[in-house]
């Protein structure tokens, strides 16, 4: 029986990675991280559909080339139709690239980095959502999650991130209103 993880699908079905394995190198870690970037809002069956466009595009997420974008790599990137062209996610690709290669220069490399955190799972969740662009709490775990940084799930939603019912649901916007339940009718 295949395990069910976040989006409460079977993760072997819609991750283009091992969900849970540790990346082989750091290259991997990016493109994990990246995944997660892009995909944070969005259905993750369209994402894994994208996810070989944006291999091409992204350069096989290889931190030396992603970090090393510029200007008119981003303007390719935001023309591109075949991936998710959110300009602000482009731009934090490219700055978590750089993130990671300052990684590898200060620990040798992102298992070692995240290995220095031992088992506190909070301080962990702090430093990837203070480390990289467009990683909030939920992001973070389910990055640290994916990597095997963390068991999937240790965590629970807190409470801007559950709905009245007590379920997980995704933050609103700030200032959007919940949607109110259907009133039954008197008829």
């Amino acid at each position: 029986m295949p395990r069910s993880g976040p989006q409460g699908v079977d993760p072997t079905e819609i991750f283009p990675f091992k969900f849970g394995d540790t990346p082989a190198d750091d290259r991997a870690y990016l493109e994990v991280l990246s995944w997660f970037v892009f995909g944070a809002g969005l259905n993750w069956r369209i994402m894994r559909a994208k996810w070989p466009d944006f291999l091409r595009a992204f350069e096989d997420f290889d931190p030396a080339k992603v970090a090393a974008y510029g200007e008119r790599d981003i303007d390719r990137l935001l023309a591109d139709e075949r991936i998710i062209r959110n300009g602000k996610k482009v731009v934090g690709t490219v700055a978590n690239a750089r993130e990671i290669q300052a990684i590898v220069s200060e620990s040798g490399g992102v298992t070692a980095w995240l290995r220095a955190y031992g088992s506190d799972v909070e301080a962990l969740v702090r430093a990837v959502k203070k480390r990289f662009s467009h990683m909030g709490d939920v992001t973070s775990r389910m990055f640290l999650s994916a990597v095997g940084a963390i068991e999937y799930p240790t965590w629970k939603p807190t409470e801007r991130q559950r709905g009245k019912a007590g379920r997980a649901t995704s933050p609103r916007a700030p200032g959007a209103r919940a949607a109110r339940p259907a009133r039954a009718s008197s008829e």
